[in-house]
């Protein structure tokens, strides 16, 4: 979990959407699996700190690419359409 915690915004930036999601796993399973009585209350503030940024960026690349994927379907549309139509002028 260290090397998490020490993830700066730019390096959790500049990860996939995928790598992004793993971390947050991994995060998850830390949590679901540490002994209550064994955690360190510190360093589990700074991690779930730490999911949260990683959950934030996440989605704000979930909605970068559903953007992105709009603006694709719409050009591609535009071409079928297109192409429709010149081949009901022929």
């Amino acid at each position: 979990m260290e090397e998490i915690i020490k993830l700066s915004e730019e390096e959790i930036k500049s990860l996939s959407f995928k790598e992004q999601l793993k971390l947050l796993e991994r995060i998850n399973d830390y949590f679901q699996n540490e002994k209550q009585d064994e955690l360190d209350v510190e360093n589990a503030l700074e991690i779930y700190k730490k999911a949260l940024d990683i959950l934030t960026y996440a989605r704000e690349k979930l909605v970068g690419l559903k953007e992105e994927k709009a603006q694709i379907d719409e050009k591609y549309e535009k071409i079928k359409n297109q192409l429709s139509e010149s081949a009901d002028i022929d």
